[in-house]
């Protein structure tokens, strides 16, 4: 496998961080705002669900922000996350859905995808991943992805890890002078004639009430592919819209009240093969109670109800069922409650975080013409699960991190049932040696951790017989064991302030890995030696190893700025000593950029090198190596104005994505105009 990366592009790179590691610091106080690829230092929700910043964070940990997004404009989840290390988002050119793989993990839950806190569970077996959901960027304030099993804390079958998607609220969209607030977007691009307009409305009607809503139009016609052809059914329209409500009737409590409603009309299947219009509605609703005591310590409580629906109507458009219909439906209701209680005891200071979570799946599918209710058949799952743990700090040097998690489930449909329970320990220690010399600022951690996840309904109840010219059977398998995992990770967080100026700073993650899977599930394929027939099941056929390196890094002096990010990822089957399908390529992105004129005009380059994936098992696939360049720029002649452009693909590289079924998109030119008012 080879990284197509030029020796200037590393050395570049590194000598740059190097040379910044190696100097003095002169303050380890001082925030910079602004744009960054990747901000390291941005307050979010941790893998403990304690408030603190990625880079102080015990765990592999990155964030997407607000301004990020303003900068890069992303236009598909895929975009969004492109330069988060370990992280890859599988495309298919004719389906708008998202599906997310952390470490070579993908699929029926395995990286627990969140919506300001909800499930999104979703599933649709077929040619591509078993595991989609429906966002459009745009309507986001902030994306917190956790790599690997280590957040336990955050619910049941997180065994690749956790991405959390936290949608604009009130507070974040005004002004802390603003009682009221206006703002529109729109943009054009040039690939595909793609248009979107939205608009963003909130109010604080008082100092205990505040509302927003936001509704947002995409559409984008065929697009182009590096080679100048049309790319099939690449074209879609999206209408998006979000409700939310805000109240703090006293000090400490909050109550948040959500609606987020997606509407997506797309034509999926290639040419030849059969094709599909379909409809999608997506919602997600979630009631939360927050609790924080301002006079006792011992209560900082967080609680949730959340229901999520996806609905997916299609329409055959073509063979011999067209105008036939057929439908595939998941509704997730969950509740997530838990408390952090801070304390001391001797010369040790403790946030001893306790709760517990359930969530229960009901997938219905209807298909009388086709097979789509063989591959996806209906069915219900509960899992629940309770868990404690301990964050104890000793002084400004050492911190460990002890927790265990009780989960459970039971799943049944097709008169078959399964169940299962189990207790997954975690450990993780840090330390920062080096106070009062030039290595202030580093942490050195490691952790142990072990996940859970339970089969999904479509892995033990897919019954039936395949249709057409290749028949042969699916079979169910209601003695499927979940998943186990056991993770080791160690790494290094790094930040600096003063290194060449008074206001420049430096942050670095890095770290390396190993989680190994037990009782893995996987789909085999294989001939019954007493009916010579083919049969189709999941079983758990591996002990899967995957391995790993990751690293991300932000340089940050005002007027320049610089983002390394990478991952070297090796995935097997321990059973066969084949290696996993779901690996992803190796990958490198690094960005510079500059601010001028007192920072209203910031441009930026962007250079993703990905790898070619030659390896894999045999009837798998390969990819070859591809380079995406991508330049952004935006204008801020006011506060309240802001002109944007962006450039992706800018040498119009000819790519297909690993695991990906078409051609990538073209260069492509986007023009971004966003104006608010407020007052």
């Amino acid at each position: 496998m080879r990284l197509l990366v030029t020796s200037r592009h590393l050395c570049l790179s590194a000598s740059l961080l190097a040379m910044a590691a190696a100097s003095p610091a002169l303050a380890q106080d001082g925030d910079l705002n602004g744009n960054r690829a990747i901000a390291l230092d941005t307050l979010t929700i941790t893998a403990t669900k304690t408030e603190d910043s990625p880079v102080e964070s015990l765990a592999a940990e990155s964030v997407v922000t607000r301004d990020d997004m303003e900068l890069t404009e992303p236009g598909t989840i895929a975009e969004l996350l492109r330069a988060i290390p370990g992280v890859t988002t599988v495309e298919s050119s004719t389906n708008p859905a998202s599906a997310i793989n952390i470490r070579g993990l993908q699929d029926f839950g395995r990286v627990a995808v969140m919506i300001d806190g909800a499930r999104q569970n979703f599933q649709q077996t077929g040619h591509g991943p078993d595991g989609i959901f429906f966002l459009d960027p745009e309507l986001l304030e902030q994306t917190t992805v956790i790599r690997g099993p280590v957040s336990n804390v955050y619910g049941s079958g997180a065994i690749g890890g956790v991405v959390n998607f936290q949608t604009r609220t009130p507070d974040n969209f005004l002004k802390p002078h603003e009682t009221w607030g206006v703002s529109g977007v729109t943009q054009y691009s040039t690939n595909g004639e793609g248009l979107l307009n939205g608009a963003t409305a909130a109010a604080r009607v008082s100092d205990g009430f505040a509302v927003l809503g936001s509704l947002l139009y995409r559409n984008t016609n065929d697009y182009d592919d590096g080679n100048g052809d049309p790319v099939h059914n690449s074209g879609h329209d999206i209408l998006t819209g979000l409700g939310k409500v805000v109240i703090t009737p006293a000090d400490g409590h909050k109550i948040t009240a959500s609606i987020l409603g997606n509407y997506t009309d797309y034509t999926t299947g290639d040419a030849g093969s059969t094709q599909y219009d379909t409809d999608v509605y997506a919602t997600t609703a979630s009631l939360g109670w927050d609790f924080k005591s301002p006079d006792n310590p011992l209560i900082d409580m967080h609680s949730k109800v959340y229901w999520t629906a996806t609905d997916v109507d299609q329409t055959y458009a073509s063979g011999l069922s067209v105008n036939s219909s057929r439908s595939f439906r998941i509704d997730t209701t969950g509740l997530d409650v838990n408390n952090t209680s801070r304390f001391s005891t001797g010369f040790m200071d403790h946030a001893v975080t306790y709760g517990g979570d359930v969530f229960h799946d009901k997938v219905k599918t209807e298909d009388s013409a086709g097979s789509g209710s063989l591959y996806t058949p209906s069915g219900e799952r509960t899992a629940y699960g309770a868990f404690v743990q301990d964050q104890i700090t000793v002084g400004n040097w050492l911190e460990v991190i002890p927790a265990v998690r009780f989960d459970a489930y039971k799943l049944e449909g097709g008169g078959e049932e399964n169940d299962g329970q189990r207790a997954s320990p975690k450990i993780t220690v840090g330390i920062s040696p080096f106070e009062n010399t030039i290595l202030n600022g580093l942490k050195i951690y490691g952790t142990y951790a072990e996940g859970y996840r339970a089969p999904a309904v479509t892995e033990t109840l897919i019954n039936g017989v395949h249709p057409g010219s290749f028949s042969f059977d699916f079979l169910p398998n209601p003695n499927l064991k979940a998943e186990t995992a056991h993770s080791i990770e160690a790494g290094i967080n790094y930040q600096r302030s003063g290194l060449f100026t008074e206001q420049d700073r430096l942050l670095i993650k890095a770290n390396v890995f190993q989680n190994e899977v037990d009782d893995y599930i996987d789909a085999t394929f294989e001939m019954n030696p007493s009916t010579f027939a083919f049969e189709y099941q999941y079983q758990n056929v591996a002990e899967a190893r995957i391995r790993g390196v990751e690293v991300e890094a932000n340089y940050d002096a005002r007027w320049v700025f610089l983002g390394l990010a990478g991952h070297v990822i090796r995935g097997d089957n321990r059973v066969t000593d084949d290696p996993l399908t779901t690996v992803a390529p190796d990958k490198l992105v690094s960005t510079l950029g500059f601010r001028f004129l007192e920072d209203r005009v910031t441009i930026a380059g962007q250079w993703a090198a990905i790898a070619a994936q030659d390896r894999v098992p045999a009837g798998t696939p390969t990819s070859g190596s591809y380079n995406l360049v991508n330049l952004f720029a935006t204008y801020q002649p006011r506060e309240d104005l802001q002109l944007g452009l962006a450039v992706e693909n800018l040498l119009d590289e000819d790519y297909t994505t690993y695991l990906g079924s078409d051609e990538g998109k073209g260069m492509t030119v986007k023009f971004t105009l966003r104006a608010k008012l407020g007052g």
